[in-house]
C-alpha cells in the first residue's frame, strides 16, 4: 500500500510505464524501423546487420535486437526474454490495481498523470499484450530437438528456430525462477535437459568436473556460475544441488566471491572477479535451499530456515570502534 502512495505521486512513474508499455507494443510489428543500431564493432555480436537484423514475420511476441548478456539475437524473438516479459507484465496488473485501490482511498488527490482511465487503459495494454506474448510462445516458441519438444532460445516467426542456452537470466533453464513455468513441467524438464548437455553448444565440462553454461559473451570454454545457480534453483535432488553448491563454492578462487566466468580447465583464468548480479544471485539461492523444506541439508542444516522468524526477530547491531 504504501509502495502504491509512492508510485502514485511520482509524476513520471505512470508515464514511464505507459512508455515502456507502447515501445513493447511497438516491437511486436516486425515492419517496425523505430530502433536501429550499428557501430563498427571487433565482435560481430556488438552490432546489428543494416542497423536492424534480420527479416522477421510477427508472432504476437516481442522482438528484441540484443539478448540479456548485450549480445545481437539471430532469431528476434528471444522465447526466455518474452516469458519474463510475460510474467512481468501480469504483475504489472497487479500494481495498477492497487494503484486504483490507493486514489480511491484519497479522493482529494488530483494528478492529470494519474487519472482512472489512464490507470484502465495501462491495465489492459498490460493484460493485452501478455495474452499476446503468451499465445506467442505456445504457438512459436517451442521445437523438436533430438526427438523431443522443448522450448526454443529464439525464432524468427517463419518456422525457423535456433536451440542453445546462455548463461544470462532471463534464459530457458531460469524459467521457473522467472515465474513463467514449474520446474516439474515436462516441457520444461525436456528443455532443462538439453539445457545442461553437450546438444547446448554453450555447455562446456572439462577437466575440473564442473559443468554449465557459458555464452558467445566470453565465448568457447568460458563457463559462468550463474548458469550453476539456475541449475540449483530448478532442482529438487538433494545430491544435485549439494553437488551444484559445492561447485560453486570451488568455482570462487582466489578472493571467495563468485566472477562472471572461469575457465573450465583452469580456475585462474576467469572474468570479473567481483560479480554483483552473480554474487546477489548466489545469496539468493542460499536462502532459498535453506528455507526449502526439503533441500535444506544440502545447506549443512538440520533443519529448514525460518526466515519470516529470522527476519522479525532482527535486530540491528552498534559495533563501536
Amino acid at each position: 500500500a504504501e509502495a502504491a502512495r509512492r508510485f502514485l505521486e511520482d509524476p513520471s512513474f505512470v508515464p514511464a510505464v505507459a512508455r515502456v508499455l507502447s515501445t513493447m507494443q511497438e516491437m511486436t510489428s516486425c515492419a517496425s524501423k523505430s530502433y536501429t543500431f550499428q557501430r563498427r564493432a571487433q565482435e560481430p555480436t556488438d552490432t546489428l546487420s543494416h542497423g536492424v537484423g534480420f527479416p522477421c514475420s510477427d508472432t504476437g511476441m516481442v522482438r528484441t535486437h540484443f539478448r540479456p548478456s548485450d549480445d545481437a539475437v539471430i532469431f528476434d524473438f528471444n522465447v526466455p526474454g518474452n516469458a519474463m516479459a510475460a510474467v512481468e507484465l501480469g504483475r504489472l496488473q497487479g500494481l495498477l490495481q492497487s494503484l486504483r485501490a490507493a486514489a480511491a482511498e484519497r479522493p482529494t488527490f488530483a494528478a492529470p498523470w494519474v487519472t482512472e482511465q489512464i490507470l484502465d487503459n495501462l491495465e489492459a495494454q498490460a493484460h493485452d499484450l501478455e495474452a499476446s506474448i503468451r499465445a506467442g510462445i505456445a504457438k512459436y516458441g517451442k521445437m523438436q530437438f533430438n526427438g523431443e519438444m522443448v522450448y526454443a532460445y529464439e525464432v524468427d516467426g517463419f518456422g525457423n528456430a535456433m536451440f542453445m542456452d546462455d548463461a544470462n537470466v532471463p534464459s530457458l533453464l531460469s524459467l521457473p525462477f522467472l515465474g513463467f513455468v514449474e520446474a516439474s513441467d515436462p516441457l520444461f524438464q525436456a528443455t532443462r535437459r538439453a539445457v545442461l548437455s553437450e546438444k547446448n553448444p554453450w555447455y562446456f565440462i572439462g577437466e575440473l568436473g564442473v559443468g554449465g553454461v557459458g555464452g558467445p559473451h566470453q565465448g568457447k570454454d568460458m563457463i559462468w556460475p550463474m548458469s550453476l545457480m539456475m541449475q540449483a534453483w530448478t532442482s529438487d535432488s538433494i545430491d544435485e544441488v549439494t553437488a551444484v553448491l559445492k561447485h560453486l563454492m570451488l568455482v570462487t578462487e582466489p578472493n571467495s566471491l563468485m566472477h562472471e566466468s572461469f575457465n573450465k580447465n583452469d580456475l585462474k583464468v576467469f572474468t570479473r572477479s567481483w560479480f554483483a548480479w552473480a554474487n546477489t544471485l548466489f545469496g539468493d539461492l542460499i536462502l532459498r535451499i535453506a528455507s526449502h523444506p526439503t533441500l535444506y541439508p544440502a545447506a549443512n542444516l538440520t533443519k529448514p530456515l525460518d526466515l519470516d522468524a529470522l527476519i522479525h526477530g532482527w535486530q540491528p547491531q552498534i559495533f563501536m570502534v
